[in-house]
């Protein structure tokens, strides 16, 4: 897709176009949204010449409990170790407020530049440079580099998925915890790769839906989670009493027709785990991939559109069960972000104090995840509220 092509789809989202003088066709948006588009995509803000991204900033775990025998693997990003393995502040809200401020306020201009080469370029220390030759606030820019390679697609296709899903009142994740390798499964060894895309509903949307950060219509990535209350003020209604039933959508990603063949053998092997309750393949120029089972996501006159499968596929409820558990212990992890480094160390020492465990000088990631796990939701949510 070429500069203005993806311009007049962000357009069909809902986002404002604005004619700069210098720069053509820009995409306007508000803080909120402009850090959701970066930590999916990778686009740099201009904080620096050389920019900055918000990508890749709050792993926590790097496949799911299904594939590790039930174990809940952890993964520094949100939360980092020191050389000692301790638990340390790395990309919290509080840590990123006051490292990158300017990330967190002011609407934001996505330019974007298409790029002939697959080498990367300088484009964003030149558009750095022009901007302050404009007496303009580059921090309040973002470039997307656009490879005429198709480099960029994936990442860009992750995004209109996620922002399509949202629109349905998911919680939406690019880059999935997924890492299915050498799975027991009915007889079989599965194998596989990592899907690009899922949206889901889990046990503790409920609890989402009454701190106002998802409704009915409207969800969210969960790439803001850790840093939700740099943008938002967290509401608590306890009138909002329903319960989630547990929902998983997967999706993979190619970025031209000619990779068909590869996204089917993908898609079909996260398929086999019978954890997920639809497939798509997510391809700009495939309406049909003659899959009776998956769904497609495609392009059309500039258009993102979803076109569901209406073949049941076979699902397994036992372990859809123990995918909930983690999905929403998952949430509530990169909820903590949210919280003073302190605060989550008090957490901690509740509920080691709660089950006569000792108290220690520091914490590594297996106490943290073992204060999460074994605090029941309601507990969980009431501490988060209060802090």
């Amino acid at each position: 897709m070429t500069k203005a092509e993806i311009i007049e789809v962000l357009a069909k989202l809902g986002y404002k176009t604005i004619q700069h003088k210098k720069f053509g066709d820009l995409i306007e948006m508000d803080a909120e949204d402009a850090f959701v588009f970066s930590s999916i995509i990778g686009s740099s803000y201009l904080i620096y010449p050389y920019g900055i991204t918000m990508k890749g900033r709050y792993e926590v775990f790097i496949h799911r409990a299904l594939f590790s025998d039930g174990y809940y693997i952890y993964s520094p990003g949100l939360f980092g170790r020191n050389i000692e393995g301790k638990l340390i502040e790395e990309n919290s809200a509080d840590m990123l407020l006051k490292k990158y401020p300017a990330v967190f306020k002011n609407k934001k201009y996505i330019y974007i530049e298409d790029i002939k080469t697959k080498k990367l370029s300088n484009v964003e220390n030149n558009i750095f440079n022009l901007i302050k030759s404009e007496k303009e606030d580059p921090s309040n820019y973002l470039v997307y580099k656009n490879f005429e390679s198709g480099a960029s697609a994936e990442s860009l296709f992750e995004y209109l998925a996620s922002m399509e899903f949202i629109k349905s009142g998911y919680i939406t994740e690019n880059q999935v915890p997924w890492f299915q390798q050498n799975l027991k499964h009915n007889g079989k060894t599965l194998q596989g790769g990592i899907p690009d895309f899922s949206a889901f509903h889990c046990r503790v949307s409920s609890y989402l839906k009454s701190l106002g950060i998802i409704t009915e219509n409207r969800g969210v990535s969960i790439t803001l989670l850790p840093v939700i209350k740099n943008f938002r003020v967290i509401k608590n209604d306890d009138s909002i009493k329903t319960k989630t039933q547990y929902e998983l959508i997967i999706g993979e990603v190619k970025s031209s027709k000619s990779s068909l063949a590869a996204a089917t053998v993908q898609i079909k092997k996260y398929g086999e785990v019978q954890l997920a309750n639809k497939l798509f393949t997510i391809i700009p120029n495939v309406a049909d991939n003659q899959i009776d089972f998956v769904g497609e996501m495609f392009v059309e006159n500039n258009t993102f559109k979803v076109k569901g499968s209406n073949v049941d596929i076979t699902i397994d409820k036992d372990r859809q069960s123990h995918d909930d558990e983690w999905i929403s212990n998952y949430i509530k992890i990169l909820l903590l972000g949210n919280l003073p480094f302190k605060k989550i160390v008090d957490f901690i020492e509740i509920y080691r104090k709660n089950t006569n465990q000792t108290l220690l000088e520091n914490y590594e990631a297996v106490h943290l995840l073992d204060a999460v796990i074994m605090t029941q939701d309601k507990y969980f949510f009431e501490y988060f509220i209060k802090n």
